[in-house]
């Protein structure tokens, strides 16, 4: 099984990489980002670049977040610091997706608008957990001691 730092930092990989797929998929398939029906006035492409995000793809500041919290716990950083903020990022992730009108088939899914959405819930998943993962071994190694 691997390390807790490494599983975050995989985990972390994954976010990055689902918020990439689900950037393309936006693009390609005009899915703006909307959470609770909230519109801006920028198109999908303007959406992405200044970090609003889209209805299938976190905002680009949350990986790039997540990534540089999995390095400091790559390091060796042993607080649970990097571990609460992915999980934060994760469940953050998992809610924006849930408020999004895509989500509830407000338009019609693509087969590519229902994996973006599924990979992006499941990469949310799966760094939470990694982050909660690796809270929990930092306050192992604290107590053990």
């Amino acid at each position: 099984m691997a390390n807790p730092s490494h599983a975050l930092r995989m985990a972390a990989i994954a976010f990055a990489g689902a918020a990439g797929f689900g950037s393309a998929v936006a693009l390609r398939s005009n899915v703006p980002g909307e959470p609770l029906g909230l519109k801006i006035s920028l198109s999908v492409r303007s959406g992405l670049l200044v970090g609003w995000g889209a209805g299938v793809a976190a905002p680009w500041p949350m990986p790039v977040v997540g990534l540089i919290a999995a390095a400091k716990a790559a390091r060796g950083q042993r607080q649970g610091g990097p571990g609460v903020v992915c999980a934060g990022l994760g469940v953050a992730c998992v809610v924006g997706t849930l408020v999004e009108p895509v989500t509830h088939h407000r338009r019609p899914w693509t087969p590519a608008i229902s994996a973006a959405i599924l990979v992006n819930l499941g990469a949310s998943l799966l760094l939470t957990a990694a982050g909660l993962r690796y809270v929990a071994s930092t306050r192992h190694d604290t107590t053990v001691r």
